[in-house]
């Protein structure tokens, strides 16, 4: 029901005018973010999303560009929250990154910086050099090479002591805390997880985040190894947060604070989110839940922006819909 309601709205919004739902709403800031870009097929995400290609992000940034001026995370800090005088009257993006891809480095750094965007990466800490590999990515890449032979197809149904028809939607529901089993699945697959990584680096390596510095860009937390925020306690959440961003201000030498939080920040405590950012673990807390307010400049929910084959500007246009369609019902307000 929900996807349909989604596949409506979105078909409603294709014929409105940016502009005017961008009046009508007053909300003139947004944050878009991306995890990455493809040129061709990755197995360890294909099964999971759909990526842009650098082709296609280029033509998103040119739609974004025509309605919105980009902002960098310290300028939007500074106008709402240090009162430093620079209030903006005028629509501003933040655009954001999360996982720390390699494309991130290969395509997005370079064509952002073209262009004078700024942007935030966030990375897991314990992926950085390709030192591992985030459960979902591991069964996309069992899928994907269930996919490509029936044979594997057979052994990994056996493994699991599921019908075949099973398997893929299975694999996608392992969890974080199943990361053993997922080894195991790969055994049956043929598949060697550090052989992948060495021979098909997912991440950017140490130098490549020290050049995103370089070049003026932004980096952020995203916890230490995409934990599931869901299944922590208050106190684990809190520490998550705090060792990912002390680490990355120690490993590359900078002084922010920001945090992204791996899959949503929904279900997160309101007194975790106070707590983070009013004594400093964090300077800039972000979410996954679209055009919301929270009530806090220092606490942002982000657009999504891959995932399904529209552009840029159509994802814009059922955000924009969507929020006044629910205008009048007050749920526009990220509850915490």
């Amino acid at each position: 029901m929900r996807e349909q309601i989604s596949r409506h709205i979105a078909m409603l919004a294709r014929s409105a005018d940016l502009d005017r739902l961008i009046n009508w709403s007053g909300q003139t800031l947004i944050f878009p973010f991306y995890h990455g870009l493809a040129e061709n097929t990755l197995p360890h995400i294909s099964q999971l999303y759909r990526m842009r290609t650098p082709e296609e992000f280029e033509r998103d940034l040119e739609s974004l560009l025509k309605y919105f001026e980009p902002i960098s995370l310290e300028d939007h800090l500074e106008a709402h929250i240090e009162k430093s005088g620079k209030v903006r009257n005028k629509r501003g993006m933040l655009l954001t990154f999360d996982d720390g891809l390699k494309e991130c480095h290969q395509f997005i750094a370079p064509l952002l910086k073209k262009k004078g965007i700024p942007a935030v990466f966030f990375l897991n800490n314990k992926f950085i050099d390709n030192h591992g590999l985030f459960y979902r990515y591991k069964a996309s890449l069992i899928i994907h090479q269930v996919r490509e032979d029936c044979h594997v197809m057979e052994r990994v149904s056996a493994f699991l002591k599921i019908p075949q028809v099973h398997v893929e939607k299975s694999l996608l529901m392992i969890g974080p805390h199943q990361n053993s089993l997922l080894d195991s699945l790969a055994i049956e697959a043929g598949i060697d997880f550090s052989t992948y990584l060495r021979d098909s680096p997912v991440y950017m390596n140490t130098e490549e985040v020290k050049e995103l510095l370089i070049l003026g860009f932004d980096i952020g937390g995203h916890s230490m190894d995409h934990q599931n925020f869901t299944s922590l306690t208050p106190e684990e959440m809190i520490e998550q947060v705090k060792m990912s961003i002390e680490d990355l201000m120690k490993r590359f030498s900078v002084d922010t604070r920001y945090f992204s939080f791996p899959f949503t920040s929904d279900g997160v405590p309101g007194k975790v989110i106070h707590k983070l950012l009013d004594e400093g673990i964090a300077t800039a807390l972000m979410g996954t839940a679209g055009l919301k307010k929270t009530g806090r400049p220092d606490y942002i929910q982000r657009i999504p922006m891959e995932g399904l084959r529209a552009s840029a500007l159509e994802t814009l246009q059922t955000e924009y819909v969507y929020y006044l369609l629910k205008a009048p019902l007050g749920k526009n307000r990220f509850r915490y």
